[in-house]
């Protein structure tokens, strides 16, 4: 079964209950045409590892805290939780690739390990590194909101285009 996300409340949810499940979020749009192809696939794969496998999809258009704490730009896109962290990410309306990555990542829990420190650049947790855990993710969505606040480098730019209506050096 495929569960439609309603708010940030409800995906924290929804991954807590999923336990040692592999999570997949798809993000989408009404509005996206590959996202309606591909919905099909997600449906008959949501069925096929309904045992092993929960399915999440958020709308970017009424999800965009989580939009942003996933740091999508395109859509579809698919995020992949192992045991609370991410292991994969891809963007694109590949049915393939999506079942092929839905098979990796229900029948062995040690490549998502392995695959989350490919996608990291960071050593794995035998060399001294972890996963890249959800917390992580929220926390580097903050900091660059935090970033974002603090920049005034245009503000200059940005008043002179209003006093003016246009830009004037």
């Amino acid at each position: 079964m495929v569960h439609l996300v309603q708010s940030c409340e409800d995906l924290d949810q929804r991954v807590l209950e999923a336990g040692d499940k592999l999570i997949v979020i798809d993000f989408f749009a009404n509005w996206c045409g590959p996202c309606k192809i591909i919905s099909p696939k997600l449906e008959e794969l949501a069925q096929q590892y309904a045992d092993s496998a929960v399915i999440l999809k958020v709308n970017v258009d009424d999800n965009e805290d989580i939009t942003i704490k996933y740091k999508v730009t395109s859509m579809p896109t698919f995020v992949f939780i192992k045991n609370g962290a991410v292991v994969d990410i891809f963007a694109g309306s590949n049915s393939d690739k999506l079942a092929k990555s839905m098979e990796k990542y229900v029948a062995n829990g040690c490549e998502c390990q392995l695959e989350c420190d490919q996608l990291n650049d960071e050593p794995g947790p035998s060399e001294g590194g972890s996963a890249q855990s959800i917390n992580s993710i929220e926390s580097e969505a903050a900091e660059a909101e935090d970033a974002a606040a603090a920049d005034t480098t245009n503000d200059g730019v940005i008043e002179a285009i209003d006093q003016e209506g246009v830009l004037e050096n």
